[in-house]
C-alpha cells in the first residue's frame, strides 16, 4: 500500500514522446548521409541520398559488411550519423518513438530474466503510457497480433525456448501491438524456416497493413516482391527500383 501510495504521487512521465504528426507522404528522407558502425569504425557509406514514401515496402541489399545494418540503426536513432540529414516520419531519428519499430537480425535476451512471449507481445503497449502509470495491457490487441503471426498457441512458452524463426514472429507481433508505421527489419529472413517465412511474408505484404517497411538482405532473391531496391556497395548507395506509377505501391 505504501508502494502504490507513493507511485501514486509521482506524474505518467511519458515512455516515449508525443510523435502523432502524419506521414506527409514521405517516411524516410536521406540528403548526404553518411555513418560508420562505431566510432572507431571507418565510414560504412557516405553521401547516401534517398527517400521512401509512406507505405512502401523497401529491400535495401548488399554484401555482407556493405553497411545495411548501419544504415537501419541509424534510422532507429541507435547509431549517429557521421554527417549528413535524415527524418523518418518527419523528425531527425532517436530512440523512444513509439511510430518506429527495430528489429535486430538476433535479438538477445537475458537468459536469467523469466520472459513468456505473450508478456514480449505486451511491452509493445509500453510505449503508450507513462513510466509510472498504471496501464491496461491489451490482451485483445495482444491475441490478435499473436493469431496473426501464427503463435496464439505459443503465447506461454518462455522465449528463451523458442525458435529464431519464433522469436522473429513474436517481435514482429509486438511491433503491431505497439502500432508502428515504420518497421526497420535486419534481415529477418535469415533465422526463417518456409513455414515462418510465409506467414511473415503473408504480413509484410498484406495491402490491409499501411506501415512502411525498410528491411535488410543479402540475397537479391528476397527483394523481388519489395516495391522500392536500395542497394549499397562499396560504400555507395543507389536506388536500383522505385515504385513505378504508383505513389508507393504496385498494383
Amino acid at each position: 500500500m505504501v508502494s502504490n501510495a507513493c507511485f501514486g504521487l509521482l506524474p505518467a512521465v511519458p515512455y516515449c514522446a508525443a510523435d502523432d504528426a502524419a506521414c506527409n507522404g514521405i517516411a524516410v528522407s536521406a540528403k548526404n548521409l553518411s555513418a560508420a558502425a562505431s566510432a572507431e569504425s571507418p565510414i560504412a557509406f557516405s553521401e547516401a541520398t534517398f527517400e521512401i514514401p509512406c507505405g512502401c515496402r523497401t529491400a535495401l541489399i548488399g554484401a555482407n559488411g556493405s553497411g545495411k545494418s548501419t544504415l537501419l540503426r541509424v534510422l532507429a536513432g541507435l547509431t549517429p550519423a557521421a554527417s549528413g540529414d535524415v527524418t523518418v516520419l518527419g523528425s531527425q531519428p532517436k530512440l523512444g518513438r513509439s511510430r518506429i519499430a527495430y528489429l535486430a537480425q538476433k535479438p538477445k535476451f537475458n537468459t536469467d530474466v523469466p520472459l513468456r512471449l505473450r508478456r514480449l507481445v505486451q511491452t509493445g503497449t509500453y510505449a503508450h503510457h507513462g513510466w509510472f502509470e498504471e496501464c491496461e495491457h491489451g490482451d485483445v490487441a495482444v491475441d490478435r497480433a499473436l493469431e496473426r503471426l501464427g503463435l496464439l498457441e505459443l503465447a506461454n512458452r518462455s522465449v528463451h525456448s523458442l525458435s529464431g524463426g519464433q522469436l522473429q514472429r513474436g517481435l514482429l507481433a509486438r511491433a503491431t501491438v505497439q502500432g508502428a508505421e515504420v518497421l526497420l527489419l535486419d534481415e529477418p529472413f535469415a533465422a526463417l524456416d518456409q513455414s515462418s517465412r510465409e506467414i511473415v511474408e503473408a504480413f509484410l505484404f498484406n495491402p490491409e497493413n499501411n506501415f512502411t517497411v525498410v528491411m535488410a538482405t543479402h540475397d537479391p532473391a528476397d527483394s523481388q516482391r519489395f516495391d522500392r531496391i536500395l542497394e549499397l556497395k562499396n560504400g555507395r548507395l543507389a536506388t536500383m527500383h522505385a515504385c513505378a506509377g504508383h505513389a508507393h505501391r504496385h498494383a
